[in-house]
């Protein structure tokens, strides 16, 4: 397969025949077929024939063109690269395309890089797509390391930004339901250190780990049981506690309307007297309105709230609904005043627990 193809020369316009000129962009593709010529041995494409072309164009090199000779040196790379792995011959041929290109080292050492890099990224991503990286597979990836001739530090730093890539693909599938049940973290654990990295990548990936594993526990085993100093039954556990505002509903006058008939008589001028019969209406709207603040528990038997005006209780028995929001949870009660528990601290837990003892009950 051929590294270069043979492109046509442009015609001169119009304007360059009378002139006499040529066009310029012809310089490179006049190298291109150079090389294109000369692609068994570019070691034949000497400085001299490169300059030939400068001096009968007028142009400087260094100059021109770069992201063409740049593509040329990218295109000689990929081919060598086809086989993972670069000889001396062609590191030889490829420092000479540099020279005769006048290509800076650094935006060759760039193209190097990222082209063995992308390569060796791939291979891991290869080997690590399964969860799990034998010995045989370790060993393909250091000999692909110094083919392509990436440094270690390198080299370990791609292995473990793909490995964890994978890793959070496992995590994201097995939490895709918000719950993490023991055998999927097992799984996830095995994962983990089948690719040698942490179980938990970071302090939000632990956080969201351990909200799910407690979501499924609340839902399949065992409710979380937590003490405080309240007295309670011996009957009883405890599961949660918190601080909240108790709200409840309270009629509130907004404002008077006045209605009835009437009419107005003309006096003077800008003096009008009003005859009729008027009447107040009252327009009322029900808002929530704080009625006390304490600290609420949860039990297997009731709700308990204590408060610096007075404490209430909520048998769970007595409880017919409850709508959960961002600040709080409406409890509908089956007599009285149905309250409003406004927190914001873990209000997806109180809910979780709640629903599951509503339903045990």
């Amino acid at each position: 397969m051929d590294i270069y193809q043979i492109k046509d020369l442009k015609k001169p316009t119009l304007i360059q025949k009378i002139f006499g000129k040529i066009p310029v962009e012809n310089s490179i593709i006049e190298i291109n077929n150079l090389f294109a010529l000369n692609q068994n041995d570019l070691i034949n494409i000497t400085t001299d024939k490169i300059s030939e072309i400068e001096k009968r164009y007028k142009i400087n090199l260094t100059n021109k063109f770069k992201e063409d000779r740049i593509e040329l040196y990218k295109l000689t790379l990929q081919y060598y690269l086809k086989d993972l792995k670069l000889y001396n011959p062609e590191l030889e041929s490829l420092n000479h395309i540099k020279d005769i290109l006048k290509l800076e080292k650094t935006d060759t050492d760039t193209i190097l890089k990222k082209e063995t890099v992308q390569l060796y990224k791939q291979a891991v991503k290869n080997a690590v797509k399964f969860g799990d990286i034998d010995d045989v597979e370790k060993e393909k990836l250091l000999q692909l390391q110094k083919n392509l001739l990436i440094d270690k530090d390198t080299a370990n730093t791609i292995y473990k930004g793909v490995a964890v890539d994978e890793y959070q693909k496992y995590v994201k599938d097995f939490i895709s339901d918000e719950r993490l049940s023991p055998d999927e973290e097992l799984r996830l654990k095995e994962i983990a250190s089948n690719l040698g990295i942490d179980y938990v990548i970071d302090s939000r990936s632990k956080e969201i780990l351990n909200k799910y594993k407690l979501y499924w526990q609340i839902e399949n085993s065992e409710l979380p049981e937590i003490y405080s100093d309240i007295s309670i039954q011996k009957s009883e556990k405890l599961h949660f506690e918190t601080n909240v505002n108790w709200l409840e509903q309270r009629t509130i006058t907004k404002r008077f309307n006045y209605s009835g008939p009437t009419a107005r008589l003309k006096i003077m001028k800008g003096v009008y007297y009003r005859v009729g019969s008027i009447s107040p209406q009252r327009i009322t709207e029900d808002e929530w309105c704080k009625i006390d603040s304490g600290k609420l528990y949860l039990t297997n038997k009731r709700l308990i709230f204590m408060g610096s005006k007075g404490n209430k209780t909520i048998p769970l028995n007595k409880i017919l609904d409850i709508k959960a929001y961002k600040n709080g949870v409406d409890i509908q009660k089956d007599t009285g005043k149905s309250p409003f528990l406004e927190f914001s601290n873990k209000v997806d837990i109180f809910t979780l627990i709640l629903v599951r003892l509503l339903n045990e009950n």
